[in-house]
């Protein structure tokens, strides 16, 4: 065999290695649960804790951070706009 063959085999090989490293890489990051999940349906989940069921809105952030994996201040924003949500809204409207 050539020297070419040989390189030309050695590249295939490669190839094929790192892709099957990739593929292995990928399957075992799904198979950890690793699923996202709906930014609005966590908005609710905050908004629901703060307004319904009155928890400290302090500590509901510590929560969400902890168990979602939300960063510090995404969570904190979270919990403004749910306690936002919560103060009563004035309209223009008088009532009769």
């Amino acid at each position: 065999m050539s020297t070419v063959a040989f390189i030309c085999l050695g590249i295939c090989g490669i190839a094929s290695l790192l892709a099957a490293v990739w593929i292995v890489a990928y399957r075992v990051g799904f198979d950890e649960g690793r699923l996202t999940i709906p930014l609005r349906m966590i908005s609710a989940l905050a908004e629901h804790q703060v307004a319904c069921l009155e928890e400290d809105p302090a500590r509901t952030a510590r929560d969400l951070a902890e168990h979602l994996g939300l960063p510090e201040i995404e969570a904190q924003r979270l919990i403004a706009r749910a306690e936002q949500a919560r103060a009563p809204r004035t309209t223009g409207l008088r009532s009769a």
